[in-house]
């Protein structure tokens, strides 16, 4: 203890003689990144108080060693950390690292891909996170946000998705949020945290490693003990662990310095490297997601499963309401690095797959007219990548085109395009509390999609929906469905209409639907259809119900997506 009492002096007597070379009058300097640049974004302890972490101790600490016991080492880094060289952490002996790829809705790590390609080139465990922004969205469009982007695959090779929930970090001289809680009630806390862990299990089969420390965790959750059973990567840079955030009575990392040998913050595992090697198996693997659509043009929607295979979704149909799946709707189509959806692309009837990325600049979507595999018949851009992308009827003429919702004010800004020849913005609104899930549908049968939005807390999912094509006030609101189901909308009886409807993942039957044929919220038709991970999902990367939009509870058509880049 005489020689972290030492440490802490210094850092004290540092922090002075800082404060003094201050001219009196004088703004203090803005705080530096990691990388001794003025800080842009948040990285894992980014926020944590200098009384908690003075940079003295951390390096300190690192100049010792990891703490004794504990052989697996290993790192997290992001674009504060330059170019890594991974050979050479491999050579050094870490075997994980965890990367950040993306913050909030707003922010994706410009070092992510290198980070990603050389770890996994060196053969280290990797890992992607994500830094929370709990006061700028939900935890569920947060969670799409960034598995969009993550590149999770069940491999052997990759770690649980990890959710960063720290304080807020200081930027230009002031919080990015009300410190320490993020201005956030702890029940609005909690919540987020269930959305965003609840929603990493939906896509990837995944319990989510979550990245806190106990004086942020108890004060800010009311010590919430519901998370116990997700992975806890512990911050704490001190000599031996003195407590856990309340609901785990084991950790599984630990963030012991800031600095060290190796590139980033120093980590270490508990427990051997085979224990370490069964953490990044996932056996159950992803859930298969869900989708819905008029296979046969007539008229009425009906279920469907998209799992990945490889390198490749694998889409199986159904015709009928009652669970039959039909062989000849059983095909591959599209790239998992991409979000599968699906629409009526050539104004048919009938809804084929499609896919859209989140890579680059813009939203590109690749549709086929046909259930096969092969090249798209249709390729386009539209919108910002880093809004949700949908698909919908905005003009009645029977073709579905693309649109984007933007999320980060107040309201959901939505931008719609019925052209996929140079498509521009011909419909532009603000609709909905961006809090909410974006669908879109058409609520009264006049063959035009609309907006609406979906919640996810609560006792039941609220849906607000407008008929009006440039948004305004909701028009009609509905409940239906337990919270913890995965929401939807279509058509299911062939009434043009569309009504909700939901899916109950959470036993061991598989997938039961419930869906209404009416705006009152009454379930008329309920069906298993989809089986449980083990049975249904074929080995490969994570596939995932997502909450709709429209005639999809996929990422896209018509539905807010869920993809992986």
């Amino acid at each position: 203890m005489n020689r972290l009492r030492t440490i802490r002096r210094a850092g004290l007597l540092a922090a002075l003689a800082l404060s003094l070379a201050v001219p009196a009058g004088a703004a203090p300097p803005g705080p530096l990144g990691p990388d001794g640049k003025p800080v842009t974004d948040g990285w894992a302890g980014a926020g944590t108080p200098p009384s908690l972490a003075p940079p003295a101790t951390a390096r300190g600490l690192a100049a010792a060693g990891a703490p004794s016991g504990y052989p697996i080492t290993g790192i997290d880094v992001s674009h504060h950390q330059g170019k890594i060289d991974w050979e050479k952490v491999a050579d050094k002996g870490a075997r994980f690292v965890y990367a950040k790829v993306t913050e909030g809705v707003h922010y994706v790590d410009a070092s992510f891909k290198d980070n990603h390609s050389g770890a996994r080139k060196n053969g280290i465990l990797f890992g992607a996170y994500h830094f929370a922004r709990p006061e700028k969205s939900s935890g569920r469009t947060q969670a799409d946000y960034f598995l969009d982007r993550a590149q999770y695959r069940n491999d052997g090779r990759t770690l649980p998705p990890m959710l960063d929930i720290e304080w807020p970090y200081r930027m230009g001289g002031r919080y990015v949020a009300p410190s320490p809680c993020w201005g956030k009630s702890k029940s609005e806390l909690v919540r987020f945290i269930r959305d965003f862990t609840g929603r990493v299990f939906e896509r990837t089969g995944s319990k989510t490693m979550i990245y806190t420390n106990p004086n942020w965790w108890n004060p800010c959750t009311g010590r919430n003990d519901d998370f116990g059973d997700h992975y806890l990567f512990i911050s704490s840079y001190t000599d031996a662990l003195r407590g856990l955030p309340a609901g785990w009575d084991r950790w599984t990392l630990w963030q012991y310095a800031n600095h060290g040998e190796l590139p980033g913050d120093q980590n270490v595992f508990n427990g051997n490297a085979a224990e370490l090697l069964s953490l990044a198996a996932n056996p159950a693997g992803p859930l298969p997601r869900p989708v819905v659509g008029d296979w046969d043009g007539n008229g009425t929607m009906t279920p469907g499963l998209v799992s990945a295979e490889g390198d490749t979704w694998r889409w199986r149909l159904s015709n009928s309401l009652d669970g039959t799946p039909d062989p000849a709707l059983d095909f591959t189509y599209g790239d998992v690095a991409k979000a599968p959806i699906v629409g009526d692309w050539d104004g048919n009837g009938t809804y084929t797959p499609g896919t859209v990325d989140a890579e680059g600049k813009r939203r590109d979507f690749y549709l086929v007219n046909a259930f096969r595999s092969g090249p798209a018949d249709i390729h386009t851009g539209f919108g910002d990548v880093a809004d949700v992308p949908v698909v919908g009827d905005w003009d009645g003429n029977g073709t579905f085109t693309p649109g984007t919702v933007e999320g980060g004010g107040r309201l959901h800004k939505w931008k719609l395009t019925n052209a996929f020849a140079k498509p521009q913005t011909e419909l532009a609104f603000e609709y909905g509390d961006s809090g909410k899930t974006p669908v879109v549908g058409d609520w009264d049968g006049n063959r035009t999609f609309t907006a609406g939005t979906v919640d996810m807390d609560g006792k039941r999912h609220d849906f607000y929906l407008t008929n009006a094509s440039t948004g305004g006030p909701v028009q009609i609101r509905v409940g239906f469905a337990a919270v913890y189901t995965i929401p939807l909308v279509g058509d299911w009886n062939g009434d043009r209409t569309f009504t909700p409807g939901a899916i109950d993942a959470s036993g061991d039957a598989g997938y039961v639907w419930q869906l209404s044929n009416t705006l009152t919220g009454t379930a008329d038709v309920t069906f298993t259809y989809g089986g449980t991970p083990t049975t249904v999902a074929p080995a490969g990367a994570a596939a995932s119900p997502a909450p709709p939009a429209s005639p999809s509870p996929s990422p896209a058509a018509t539905t807010a997506p869920a993809a992986r880049p």
